[in-house]
């Protein structure tokens, strides 16, 4: 039945109604961020129902109902009913009793490892092996199990300063305090200390030890924090960018503290007895147990799960501090009408940072503190277009109000520094570094969509990946969706396929991995700036590229062709160096690394590593969204007693600040880490004791275990498991 106009606009505003509220439900964050996708979709659904007439009267005669406005009714009814059952206590509180069970269980077995490395340590010690007493032989493993207690113990223990405090007197009186700056660049930092913006980063550089600190490569926030806290290359501790292929699959899921494959120095720090403080470092989520305190920084999902360790810690910040905010969301700054707001919540996060810090500060004995401010990374990811002029989206009106906006943020932190310097002990060395640089962004590179072009990737032959196909290539795809969600102020969103909680509808939607033909692919992307991997014989689950000549063959080809790929607006040659993985990574996690990698021209041209589709285009200029992205170039900064002044470091890494942690702190460096210490920077008497100290415990030897291919004879017996299986079960952490 024809249905009166009057009903049909009183529709049209209902519909309109729920997707405007869902909209900005969403941009307040008030909805659950796993779905948010969900609603905004479902409301979408709904308002089209309404809209095209045919639609409603097709389900009105499925549902055998008379009347078309009443079904429009009942949906839109259940979709309130649903939305709010989402958002109730009850609910909510159980979605995230699942992520802290599951979470449980990684740590779970991320103890049991440490403590079977610890136990395996122990019997080949001389003493055990020599020993014909077999009560004697079994010792070690008793004692092991009675030195693991403590970490096993840890959740249950509420940890004060009185318990146990850091060995800062005596043998080893030396502390280290580290300031991150994630992002943050000698190449804004120098012409802003030059104009008087930054007095303390002045001081810092004038009165003790700088210099550029190489990242890793690609320079990405996960593998490069990893780096600075393992002093390895990623060959060694495994992580090479946010996300890895599952195992045995062609899917991909995010990475944690717990794929790390080396130890940490918050773990050698912890082992040596020192005492520890970190707070809001990248890869360190989900907190493990340390001596100490710490709170998660990238890439915990929110501050409804377990984010601290001890658990309660993040209860005792709340009721100290009186909030706590895991980072800004640079998704808010994407859309015009969402920067105010995104600053404000920056400044806040800020403040809240630096207040959490003073009190786990007070709270502890600390030997080790540090802590890592995102701002710089964030604002400069979502603001660099207002400050440069030759920036592509580069807004004259726009930039008279935000020009400054991140020079008056590295200002703001400047001064939140100042009282760190001005009070810093002579027992204390300040670091202040970043994990990576800073410059503009300007294009994507599609990675996956030239492997398609150039042979190398083949598509199934089905009709419902044909179709999809046919609309990618038409334009249907996740970055033109995602720049229609920014125009309405939704470019939060976008953290949804980031963290890989909204693949599924991603993937049902759009051309994916599931739509390849892995049988005719010889190699795939995975991750961000360039990364390639060959689809190997034995590696991949279907892998169709043989090792040995053919592989080196292929790579070759790849190699060859990516020299000739060029921007078609430009036709400059878009990339600017190739390496091969073993030319890069070494250690024993070489094969999870990517084949080829290679860096776009100048870091203005950046792989697209979020989806493996996410556009029709090879090469695709930004519209909106991020306007500055990662480089190469860090920064390090050293000041103290224990430090040169005026000393201008070179040739440094990230992999040399926790060798040259360790050293300033009295403790021996690793053999298996690859950095060097930083002797330079280093007053004379503090350098002269680098021999004395390097004769360090080797990188099998650790207690703790330092990452390397676990083999086979690196197990416990049936009978140990069962002791430690008892004495978990005894604990609560098993039934």
């Amino acid at each position: 039945m024809q249905i009166p106009i009057e009903q049909q606009v009183i529709g049209v505003l209902f519909g309109l109604t729920l997707l405007l509220v869902t909209i900005q439900l969403i941009r307040k964050h008030r909805l659950r961020e796993e779905y948010s996708l969900v609603w905004l979709g479902a409301s979408l659904a709904i308002f089209i129902l309404i809209v095209v007439d045919p639609l409603v009267g097709l389900l009105a005669r499925l549902f055998a109902v008379t009347y078309a406005p009443t079904l429009i009714l009942v949906f839109g009814v259940l979709f309130c009913v649903v939305l709010l059952l989402s958002q109730t206590v009850t609910i909510s509180f159980q979605a995230n009793r699942i992520r802290d069970l599951a979470q449980s269980v990684g740590i779970l077995e991320w103890r049991l490892r440490h403590v079977e490395r610890a136990m395996m340590a122990q019997v080949s010690a001389p003493a055990a092996t020599t020993s014909n007493d077999s009560s004697m032989s079994m010792q070690p493993i008793q004692q092991s199990i009675q030195n693991s207690e403590a970490i096993l113990d840890a959740p249950a223990v509420v940890v004060t300063p009185a318990v146990q405090t850091g060995r800062n007197g005596g043998d080893k009186p030396n502390k280290v305090l580290v300031l991150g700056l994630d992002g943050a660049t000698f190449d804004l930092i120098k012409p802003w200390t030059a104009a008087g913006y930054l007095p303390t980063l002045k001081r810092l550089m004038d009165e003790g030890a700088h210099g550029s600190l190489r990242s890793t490569t690609p320079p990405m926030t996960g593998p490069a924090w990893t780096s600075f806290a393992t002093g390895v290359n990623p060959g060694k501790h495994r992580l090479y960018d946010w996300i890895a292929r599952d195992e045995g699959r062609y899917t991909f899921s995010p990475v944690t503290a717990l794929d790390m494959e080396a130890p940490t120095l918050y773990t050698l720090l912890s082992d040596a007895g020192r005492r520890v403080c970190a707070l809001n470092v990248p890869m360190t989520y989900p907190p493990t147990p340390v001596n100490g305190v710490m709170v998660s920084g990238l890439p915990a999902p929110s501050t409804k799960v377990t984010i601290t360790y001890p658990a309660n810690l993040y209860n005792e910040i709340v009721q100290t501090v009186g909030d706590y905010i895991l980072y800004p969301d640079p998704g808010q700054a994407y859309s015009d009408a969402g920067v105010d707001a995104f600053l404000k919540r920056l400044y806040r996060t800020t403040d809240l940072r630096v207040e959490t810090l003073d009190y786990l500060r007070s709270r502890e004995a600390w030997d080790f503190a540090m802590v890592v401010f995102n701002g710089t990374d964030t604002i400069s990811h979502a603001m660099w277009k207002y400050m440069d002029k030759t920036h592509p989206l580069h807004d004259p009106a726009a930039a008279l109000k935000y020009g400054n906006a991140i020079r008056d943020y590295y200002a703001y932190l400047d001064g939140k520094l100042a009282r760190y310097v001005e009070t810093l002990p002579d027992d204390t060395t300040l670091v202040v570094m970043s994990d990576h640089g800073f410059g503009p962004f300007h294009k994507f590179i599609h990675v996956n969509n030239w492997l398609l072009q150039e042979g190398f990737m083949a598509t199934n032959p089905g009709l419902r990946t044909g179709l999809k196909h046919t609309l990618f290539r038409n334009g249907f795809s996740p970055m033109n969706v995602y720049d229609t969600m920014m125009r309405m102020g939704l470019g939060a969103l976008k953290r949804e396929v980031v963290r890989g909680q909204g693949q599924g509808l991603l993937k049902t939607l759009f051309l994916s991995f599931e739509d390849i033909d892995w049988s005719r692919t010889q190699a795939y992307s995975l991750g961000n700036v360039g990364q390639v991997y060959l689809n190997v014989a034995g590696r991949e689950p279907q892998g169709c590229v043989q090792p040995g000549a053919e592989y080196e063959q292929v790579r070759e080809q790849i190699i060859a062709k990516l020299q000739t790929l060029r921007d078609p607006e430009t036709g400059e040659l878009v990339v600017e160096s190739i390496h091969r993985r073993e030319e890069l990574y070494q250690g024993d996690f070489l094969e999870k690394a990517p084949d080829i990698v290679f860096l776009p021209r100048r870091l203005e041209y950046f792989g697209f590593g979020e989806y493996e589709f996410g556009s029709h285009k090879i090469i695709e200029s930004m519209r909106r969204g991020i306007s500055g992205t990662h480089r190469m170039n860090g920064i390090f900064m050293a000041y103290g007693a224990a430090i040169q002044p005026g000393t201008v470091v070179e040739n440094a890494s990230l992999y040399d600040l926790a060798p040259t942690i360790l050293h300033l702190m009295g403790e021996p460096v690793a053999e298996h880490m690859d950095g060097r210490i930083l002797s330079e920077a280093l007053t004379p008497d503090v350098a002269a004791a680098l021999a004395q100290r390097r004769a360090a415990r080797s990188h099998n030897d650790s207690a703790n275990g330092a990452s390397g291919k676990r083999d086979s004879s690196e197990t416990l017996s049936a009978e140990d498991k069962k002791v430690l299986a008892d004495r978990l079960r005894s604990l609560g952490y098993v039934g």
